[in-house]
């Protein structure tokens, strides 16, 4: 079976309640569509027969009314299928829900490899763009494929009805599905290329446009704005001339098979004329030919319709399906053994190294960590200070070596429970559209007042956020624009220590905290937080004075640990490291 029928049947069966309600009115409204000029037929030839010989019926108002009441029986019906539409656009919008909320899922368990390939705006565009409206795949799903259905069964229950009355008039009527067919196999491979350029420029548009807006305040500051003007025109012109070449081969299609079904109408018409005139069928055997012909138009079109609207759609499901399939080192969350608290962490010759650069990060890395120990990790611009962060959490896998956190070995550890007991302060703070409150809660959204003034305070926000307009129900903007860089990386550290963790990681904090800030910080985890474990990258030698050891990286990627008089005297790259460090 073709991928795309099986990942559509799936989706079908997601929703199986849904789709069993839409093929029941789907039904209901061709019967109702068709019953209408059969009732029509009914009446016009009753009322001739009527006339030219009223013998045969004795008491001909009740035929009438018979006939009447059939006219009745379908308005009632069709009170009920007019809703149908109303339904279908319903069910657009149930697939379009619960696929993007799938494949978000997938995305956001995928790794650090997963957001190097895919940027942002392409994954926004895959998304949202890739799912709503015509022809895309929510619409496709419901819409498209009923639609089609609709016309099939409409067209089925004609022919049903026609075959019945005149075989010779039927097969005419019919004559240009065939072709139809035909020139849709020779175009089917173009329209899904063209469609998946199409999609492509759209990508790249969002990907542009999320670049600006992040950066809005770099491109400012270096009057760079017609120099992105001039990116943006670039990709525009790219996506105006993809998305001109669907339209165009769209247009095409439409007016050729307009043109196949209007010449078989008219041999219809003239072929059924004729056939009237000599008395081989009835005014009423006519007229129903020539209204199901008429309705049969549209459903005729939205057949191949199926097809090129389909040839769309799988461009979407095949980008979908792209970034579910990426590799990701990931396991499942809620598989592996749980951790409850933190007894210690230790390095065994571990290595690690990414796609991009062909070297390693860090090599035969080795060292203990034990509860409630403070480390300082030190090392030049590029050493592997934050991968080692990274490699803690999960975010990273080595390429070889082995790493155990409370005695664990971190491949068999629940990562949700390990990330439960562990909290992380970013080098690059990054904050979510909400009020600074939302931010805060956000690592533990059942913390208790005490608990959220406790951190607020920690973090020495506590008489900062009484000087925003509206408290900490101040809104900080998109990517917290709103905020100053000291605010925004105080947020992140009062994020983290809401969690009340039993060991905390910080990534080069003091970047954006102050000598005196920096020594607050320590006093209120002393105090607020006694015996937590924590792993400090910095390059502040102040540092020095609220840790207990040194995790120290050379230059070839290797560590060296132990306090910090041991290294000076005992390790002449930790002392060179410090001489220059100090001269800077």
């Amino acid at each position: 079976m073709n991928k795309h029928i099986k990942w559509i049947l799936k989706q079908y069966k997601a929703q199986i309640w849904f789709v069993l309600i839409m093929i029941v009115f789907t039904l209901l409204s061709s019967a109702v569509s068709i019953a209408y000029p059969y009732a029509f037929k009914r009446m016009i030839d009753l009322l001739r027969d009527i006339l030219a010989d009223p013998s045969r019926y004795p008491a001909p108002m009740v035929e009438v009314n018979k006939v009447l009441m059939f006219f009745l029986a379908i308005g009632a019906a069709q009170f009920f299928t007019g809703f149908y539409p109303c339904i279908r656009a319903w069910v657009n919008l149930r697939f379009e829900h619960s696929l993007r909320m799938l494949y978000f899922g997938f995305v956001s368990h995928k790794d650090f490899r997963f957001f190097q390939k895919f940027r942002t705006g392409d994954i926004v565009t895959r998304l949202t763009d890739d799912l709503s409206d015509f022809p895309k795949i929510s619409w496709f799903l419901g819409s498209g494929i009923f639609r089609a259905f609709n016309s099939f069964s409409m067209i089925l229950f004609s022919l049903i009805v026609m075959f019945s009355i005149n075989v010779k008039l039927t097969l005419l009527s019919i004559a240009p599905l065939p072709l139809m067919m035909v020139v849709f196999y020779f175009t089917s491979e173009k329209l899904y290329t063209n469609f998946e350029r199409n999609q492509r420029a759209i990508s790249n548009i969002n990907s542009q446009l999320e670049m600006s807006f992040s950066g809005i305040r770099i491109v400012k500051s270096f009057v760079s704005e017609e120099k992105y003007n001039r990116f943006f025109d670039v990709a525009l012109a790219r996506r105006f001339d993809t998305e001109m070449s669907v339209v165009k081969l769209n247009a095409v299609l439409s007016l050729i098979y307009q043109y196949i079904d209007y010449f078989a109408q008219i041999g219809v018409i003239m072929f059924g004329g004729w056939m009237a005139v000599k008395g081989e069928i009835t005014v009423g055997t006519f007229f129903l030919f020539y209204t199901y012909l008429s309705m049969m138009i549209y459903p005729l079109l939205d057949l191949p319709q199926l097809f090129v609207s389909g040839k769309q759609a799988f461009v979407n499901i095949d980008r979908l399906e792209e970034m579910k399939a990426h590799p990701t080192f990931n396991k499942a969350e809620d598989t592996g053994r749980r951790v409850d608290d933190f007894h210690g962490l230790s390095f065994d010759q571990v290595n690690c190294s990414y796609p991009e650069k062909d070297r390693s990060i860090i090599k035969d890395v080795s060292f203990e960590l034990k509860q409630g120990e403070r480390m300082l990790i030190l090392g030049a611009t590029g050493s592997g200070k934050t991968t080692i962060a990274n490699l803690i959490l999960g975010l990273v896998k080595p390429d070889s070596g082995h790493i155990s956190f409370s005695g664990i070995d971190l491949e068999e550890i629940n990562i949700r429970t390990l990330r439960d007991v562990v909290a992380y302060v970013p080098q690059e703070p990054s904050l979510f559209s909400g009020s600074i409150k939302e931010n805060i809660l956000m690592g533990n959204e059942g913390a208790s007042d005490i608990e959220y003034q406790t951190a607020l305070k920690a973090a020495q926000l506590e008489d900062e956020v009484t000087q925003f307009p509206k408290g900490d129900a101040s809104p900080v903007g998109q990517r917290g624009l709103s905020v100053s860089g000291g605010q925004k990386q105080r947020i992140t550290i009062a994020r983290a220590l809401i969690k009340r963790p039993r060991l905390l990681i910080l990534d080069d904090i003091t970047a954006s905290l102050d000598a005196e800030n920096e020594e607050k910080l320590w006093q209120a985890i002393n105090r607020d937080y006694p015996n937590i474990g924590a792993i400090v990258i910095s390059h502040r030698l102040s540092t020095l004075r609220y840790v207990d050891s040194v995790l120290y990286i050379d230059s070839r990627g290797k560590a060296h640990k132990g306090s910090h008089d041991e290294l000076v005297f005992k390790n002449k790259d930790y002392h060179d490291f410090l001489h220059e460090h100090l001269k800077k």
